[in-house]
């Protein structure tokens, strides 16, 4: 990967094919490959499409400058990103934390958004996203860091759909692995406390649904069925206030629908960037 310097961060990066500029944003701790693995950028760039991946702060091999971070802080610097590497307006396509990201920039920098996808990451702050915020917070002031064992639990209890979880033991089990390796994409500490407390503020920002008013651009609002943080009601909501909105959901995905239902996803994103 290469990288670049923006706003005293260093960005690791990477551009693959040619045509109209994409940009992937990740969840919370997410590696840019997860974008490879789950099928997204290879058929962005089959379908004609430019598609720029990276690390966000924390995550190796980005910087991980000092928390707390700021979801504005971070749209920012990928503004900067997206001025130094590409130079021209965007499709953003945000996966979780990614979306919160997304949905800041297209807000504050429109000039550099043509679309944008909220994936798995839009609308009001739901119960139990807010349980899952807080006991993070109570973690973190705790131990300095959030326990492996806790972030693995929650990452499989989210990620899967009810059925999966309840009768599929050998997908579970492959899932528990898979999630054990997740603490290695953090280039420190500094990274998981940098992103655990951007998304706490931004989530409990009460002018945030507000603000979704001033985004006129093209947005695509893709919910899965059974997500816990931000399930179908909570994505129609955002689509309501948004201007220019799409809504979509994902039948039996979980929040981890991003890997589960990959090809569902990537014919929505596709579809919504044609302009179908």
């Amino acid at each position: 990967m290469e990288s670049v310097l923006v706003n005293g961060v260093r960005l690791a990066y990477e551009r693959v094919g040619s045509g109209t500029p994409v940009v992937l944003i990740g969840g919370t701790g997410m590696p840019p490959a997860v974008w490879e693995f789950c099928g997204m950028r290879a058929a962005l760039t089959a379908a004609g499409y430019e598609v720029i991946t990276f690390a966000s702060h924390g995550v190796a091999p980005s910087d991980a400058p000092p928390p707390p971070y700021r979801i504005e802080g971070m749209s920012s610097d990928v503004a900067a990103l997206i001025e130094t590497v590409v130079n021209q307006p965007c499709s953003v396509v945000g996966y979780s934390l990614g979306g919160f990201i997304t949905e800041a920039l297209s807000r504050i920098r429109p000039d550099l958004v043509s679309r944008a996808v909220l994936l798995a990451s839009a609308g009001p702050l739901t119960s139990t996203l807010r349980a899952t915020l807080e006991t993070e917070a109570a973690l973190l002031a705790a131990f300095g860091h959030l326990p492996d064992a806790f972030t693995r639990f929650e990452t499989l209890r989210t990620s899967l759909p009810p059925r999966v979880l309840r009768d599929d033991q050998e997908q579970v089990a492959l899932w528990w692995r898979l999630v054990g390796a997740q603490a290695s994409c953090w280039l420190s500490p500094d990274g998981e406390r940098g992103q655990s407390t951007a998304a706490f503020a931004w989530a409990h920002d009460e002018l945030r649904m507000h603000r979704l008013r001033e985004i006129t651009q093209p947005v695509l609002v893709a919910a899965f069925e059974h997500d816990l943080y931000f399930p179908p009601w909570a994505g129609r909501v955002a689509a309501e206030l948004l201007p220019a909105a799409r809504f979509v959901e994902v039948l039996e995905a979980a929040h981890g629908g991003l890997m589960t239902h990959p090809q569902a996803c990537i014919s929505e994103v596709l579809t919504f960037l044609t302009g179908s």
